[in-house]
C-alpha cells in the first residue's frame, strides 16, 4: 500500500509547507495583516500545494508535462489573486510604485525571465523528467517530497520553479503595463483645461 510504504506519495515537507501556508494566508485574510515575507512566501506555498495535490488526479487523462504546465498558471493565477487580495484589504497598492522606472530595463528583465522559462521548458520537454534522480542520496529526497514513482514530488518541485518565474513575468509586465499607462495619461493633454 503506498499510503503506508516509504517513500509516500506525498512527502512530509509539502504537507507541512501546505498546512503552514493555509494558516498564514488565513490568518492574514481574516486578520487584514500587513504583507511580510512570511505572508508572502506563504500566499506562495500554499496554492502550490494544493494544485499539486489535486494535478495526481489528472495523471490518468493528460500528459505529465501538460498537467506540469497547466499546474503552473493555476499556482501564479492563485498567488496573485491571494496577493492582491490581502493587499487590497489593507488598502494598499498591489504594485509598489517605483520613483524612477526605466522601460529598457524592465524589458530587459521580462525578455531575460521569459528566456530562462523557455530555457526550462527545453529541459522539461526534452529530458525524461520522472527518472531525472536515480542516485542514492536522492532517496532522502522522495522521502521528503514524495515517491518519484507517483509523480507528486516530480509536480510539486517543477511546479514550484516554474511558477516563481512566472509570477515574476507577470509582475513585471503588470508593472510596465501600469507605469506606460500612468505616463500617457500625464503626457495627455486636458481636454477641459482652459486654453
Amino acid at each position: 500500500m503506498p499510503s503506508i510504504g516509504v517513500p509516500w506519495v506525498i512527502g512530509p515537507i509539502p504537507i507541512v509547507a501546505t498546512i503552514w501556508s493555509a494558516y498564514v494566508t488565513t490568518t492574514a485574510l481574516v486578520h487584514r495583516r500587513e504583507m511580510t515575507g512570511e505572508r508572502f512566501v506563504a500566499a506562495y506555498l500554499f496554492p502550490l500545494g494544493i494544485i499539486a495535490a489535486i494535478s495526481l488526479m489528472f495523471l490518468h487523462k493528460y500528459d505529465l508535462r501538460f498537467i506540469i504546465f497547466m499546474g503552473q498558471i493555476a499556482t501564479m493565477v492563485c498567488f496573485v489573486g491571494i496577493y492582491t487580495i490581502e493587499k487590497k484589504l489593507r488598502g494598499d497598492l498591489p504594485l509598489i510604485a517605483m520613483d524612477e522606472f526605466s522601460l529598457k530595463k524592465e524589458l530587459w528583465n521580462l525578455y531575460f525571465i521569459a528566456l530562462v522559462y523557455a530555457f526550462y521548458w527545453v529541459i522539461v520537454i526534452s529530458f525524461p523528467i520522472t527518472a531525472a534522480c536515480t542516485i542514492s542520496k536522492c532517496y532522502f529526497i522522495e522521502i521528503m517530497l514524495g515517491g518519484k514513482n507517483f509523480n507528486f514530488s516530480v509536480i510539486y518541485s517543477l511546479n514550484f520553479v516554474g511558477s516563481l518565474m512566472l509570477v515574476a513575468i507577470s509582475a513585471i509586465s503588470a508593472r510596465t503595463l501600469r507605469e506606460l499607462r500612468a505616463r500617457l495619461t500625464q503626457d495627455r493633454p486636458d481636454p477641459g483645461g482652459s486654453e
